[in-house]
């Protein structure tokens, strides 16, 4: 076994015992050389891009009805804490060989009119063989659909890399008719985001949410966890 596959099994054997659902690494080259260029463009000089995917509650997402609620908004905030700490765990595993590594938070806005963080968190997944883009403009797990949170540590440490995912949502338009904005359309390059942000801006101010969340396109995008259909619920 080469120095790249023992760093990547000891990186995912942490990932998780913490509770990962999914792992993988990007080649960031590969992601550069296809005109990627995330706000902080500082990360990118790290070859490798580490992602990690925890699952969200499947229960507590089947009581999402109209839109989001305040215990929807505390799962998701203690999911990306979580994520957070994975990273930092990754980070110290990775340090302590003697390589560099940068924790990119699991939630963080850096750009607040292009609703942007330091880099995207689903386009490395992507690129690390975790999923493909779905309609609904988030990341589609094969196994777990879009009820997933993901978080990035950028190293220099020598890793194996995927291949970016190359499934697809087929046809499954699940997440269009229970848009609140009529965002989301059939085909992705015609996802209205100024639509989906307005609309959660709604969420935020009048439902008294305090964040910009909505959660009903990832309801609906429940993948293929242990044999279970889309249509199966």
């Amino acid at each position: 076994m080469n120095e790249k596959q023992d760093n990547f099994n000891e990186l995912a054997l942490i990932a998780r015992r913490l509770g990962a659902a999914a792992f993988g690494v990007a080649d960031v080259g590969r992601m550069k050389a296809d005109g990627l260029k995330p706000p902080v463009e500082e990360l990118m000089k790290y070859p490798y891009g580490v992602s990690v995917g925890f699952r969200l509650s499947d229960a507590l997402m089947e009581t999402l009805v109209n839109g989001p609620t305040t215990t929807y908004r505390y799962h998701y905030r203690q999911v990306n804490a979580h994520l957070d700490r994975i990273a930092l765990e990754l980070c110290d595993a990775i340090q302590a060989k003697g390589y560099d590594a940068f924790p990119v938070p699991s939630s963080h806005i850096v750009d607040w009119e292009k609703n942007t963080g330091d880099l995207s968190h689903k386009w490395v997944a992507h690129y690390a063989g975790l999923g493909w883009f779905g309609l609904n403009n988030l990341l589609i797990n094969p196994k777990y659909g879009a009820r997933m949170r993901y978080v990035t540590v950028m190293t220099d440490m020598p890793l194996i890399t995927g291949e970016p995912h190359k499934g697809s949502c087929e046809d499954c338009t699940d997440c269009i008719s229970v848009c609140p904005a009529s965002a989301i359309k059939n085909s992705r390059d015609d996802f209205n985001l100024e639509a989906c942000d307005a609309q959660l801006k709604i969420f935020r101010d009048k439902w008294k949410i305090g964040q910009q969340i909505c959660g009903l396109c990832i309801k609906a995008c429940k993948g293929n966890a242990e044999g279970r259909s889309k249509k199966s619920k």
